[in-house]
């Protein structure tokens, strides 16, 4: 009979610090924005900023890291969260080509207008 080691079957042993990249890792609110900070600063492109938070982030829902880029990112100031979270499903379905053709239309509509109203603020 073969003697097994019970640790080694159960797979490679991941340290803490990159822990949080697995799929199915549970992160909270004060541990996603020291990275989501330190990402933004080190890509200045907005594309390459969006494409690693996604990669790195895959467990948090879009909606919430539309919500923190936002925060971090002055260059996304003039679009709604909706279109921050159309930019992430953008980059999911269609890599660089489709960001850069929702980015386009994000900026052009008159969706952030209130409406027509001029006296409607977002």
């Amino acid at each position: 009979m073969e003697d097994r080691d019970p640790a080694a079957e159960a797979g490679p042993v991941v340290p803490a610090e990159v822990a949080w990249l697995l799929p199915g890792a549970l992160v909270g609110p004060a541990e996603v924005l020291p990275r989501v900070q330190a990402i933004c600063a080190a890509y200045p492109e907005l594309f390459q900023a969006m494409f690693v938070l996604l990669a790195t982030h895959p467990s948090l829902p879009r909606e919430i890291l539309a919500a923190v880029t936002k925060q971090q990112r002055s260059d996304i100031d003039d679009l709604s969260r909706e279109d921050v979270v159309g930019l992430y499903t953008a980059i999911l379905n269609g890599g660089r080509q489709g960001f850069d053709a929702v980015l386009r239309a994000r900026r052009k509509s008159e969706r952030g207008k209130g409406g027509g109203f001029s006296w409607v603020k977002e």
